[in-house]
């Protein structure tokens, strides 16, 4: 829209021009008529204006004298000299100050509107090409902690007050809908920036910082351009000083992501208001960290599970931000990779989205619960699954292997990384398969070799088939077997040979 200000000490050429203008089109608005150029000059610096349509003589300051002060102060504004034909002389001078154009005196409505229509299309260029700049810088500063002097400098806003606001969307289209619906209802001076997939940065400008009626506005307008959809937004206060811009952002995005705990379907806070309702937040993983591994261990699979939902009703009662869940399913995940050997395999491999996404992108708490549980069960029953299918198997070569290295010190973490279990599920797996433990295995077979040895070797002394069979310490092997046979291996010897 362009804004027209009419300068002219005619009062009924002023209104009639004002009039006719604003009859034209929607694309024009007069905001102003003045008498003379002093008037204008006066009242400018309250005036946001496009152009000034101005007589050249006037009382206190004329048209001529206008146009140099407007060039020299506010070179943006663009101007249109009007007179009658026997003042061309003036026009020649008007037109070396930078007036757009001289307009005879009956103004000739064709003539008027061509301009008009002129001076709005390079007025809008100009400003989709301004808007296209300032983009740049703007997400540049809102990813930047500390800013240089140089970007800051490049930055020109175009009303002294900003105001953040975070949108999050069900859909990309519905923050759409809502910016341009009140571009079009407010004739707004407003970047919109589109900082991921159906997350969205107003930053909003004004002459002063925004009141709690204004905010109260731009809510109810929000409501009515959803369309039904879930929007969730939140507002940061209103500042002036470009380098606090991130600061700015955070604290409207903050107000924003407290929209997954609210079940409504729009969502609209300020960062004020939700200072005064946060709580203090703690990390709840660490509580949960040993009873976790303990059932990942031995895939319990719904003790796990009950582990990650308690971790969801702690984070959930401290209204955590969706970093902080992030932060606490990342911690459960790293947890899981360290105990399961072939969770990385099986998770998340299924089409899922990254667990970032996923978080960032959710429209409840709920949600998110309800999707990290499901992939990481899905997880769980796949490896459980896979292990049952190689039980039999896992153990069958870890039985074999003992029968060909029984003279050599098992070691569990190796037998384990052997078959792709885990340490302590391959122990209790062998428990339930075997009956026995994998050390009582071990003597058991060991047991077993030295008996054929002291049967079939006689030549062997008795500390020679304790070192053949893994027990190198004569007192140990010879108490371990009469333990096990009941007699001692000389006894044993003899009874064989007999």
């Amino acid at each position: 829209m362009l804004r027209i200000v009419i300068v002219d000490d005619e009062i009924l050429i002023r209104e009639g021009l004002a009039r006719m203008i604003s009859k034209e089109s929607r694309r024009f608005l007069v905001t102003g008529t003045y008498a003379d150029g002093k008037q204008l000059l006066d009242a400018l610096p309250s005036l946001q204006i496009d152009v000034v349509i101005t007589d050249i003589r006037m009382p206190h300051v004329d048209g001529l004298e206008l146009i140099k002060q407007l060039k020299a102060g506010h070179p943006h504004i663009s101007t249109l000299l009007m007179s009658g034909f026997v003042e061309f002389n003036y026009a020649r001078e008007a037109i070396r100050s930078s007036a757009v154009d001289y307009l005879l005196k009956p103004i000739n409505k064709e003539q008027l509107f061509e301009v008009l229509y002129r001076l709005d299309e390079e007025r809008k260029k100009l400003r989709e090409k301004e808007e296209r700049h300032r983009s740049g810088l703007l997400l540049s500063l809102l990813h930047v902690e500390q800013p240089s002097s140089v970007l800051l400098s490049s930055l020109i806003l175009p009303q002294p007050y900003f105001s953040v606001f975070v949108l999050k969307g069900s859909s990309r289209d519905t923050v759409c809908a809502c910016s341009d619906s009140l571009r079009q209802e407010k004739e707004l001076l407003m970047d919109s920036l589109e900082i991921r997939k159906g997350l969205y940065v107003w930053i909003w400008y004004s002459a002063e910082p925004l009141t709690a009626a204004e905010l109260n506005s731009i809510g109810g307008h929000i409501r009515t351009a959803s369309g039904g959809q879930r929007l969730h937004a939140g507002v940061s206060g209103s500042c002036s000083d470009p380098s606090k811009l991130r600061a700015s952002y955070l604290e409207a995005k903050r107000a924003c992501d407290a929209g997954i705990y609210n079940s409504q379907r729009i969502h609209y806070i300020t960062a004020q208001e939700l200072a005064a309702a946060e709580l203090c937040l703690s990390d709840p993983f660490p509580a949960l960290r040993e009873p976790l591994i303990r059932d990942l261990q031995i895939l319990n699979v719904p003790g796990v599970l009950e582990h990650i939902h308690s971790l969801f009703s702690v984070l959930e009662s401290q209204r955590a931000c969706p970093g902080h869940i992030l932060r606490a399913c990342r911690e459960v995940e790293d947890t899981a990779r360290k105990e399961l050997q072939e969770f990385e395999a099986v998770y998340r491999v299924n089409g899922e989205p990254p667990l970032e996404e996923e978080i960032m992108s959710s429209m409840s708490f709920r949600e998110i619960e309800q999707a990290f549980i499901s992939a990481f069960s899905a997880a769980l029953g796949s490896i459980r699954v896979h292990r049952l299918e190689l039980s039999g198997t896992a153990i069958e070569t870890v039985k074999r292997w003992v029968s060909a290295h029984y003279n050599q010190h098992p070691d569990l973490n190796m037998l384990a990384g052997m078959v792709y279990l885990t340490p302590s599920y391959l122990s209790k797996l062998f428990k339930q398969e075997t009956g026995l433990t994998l050390t009582d295995y071990v003597i058991e077979i060991r047991i077993r070799k030295a008996k054929l040895l002291l049967k079939n070797a006689p030549d062997l002394k008795i500390h020679e088939v304790g070192a053949e069979v893994g027990y190198p310490d004569p007192a140990y092997f010879n108490k371990l077997f009469k333990k096990i046979v009941g007699v001692t291996p000389n006894e044993y010897k003899r009874i064989s040979l007999a």
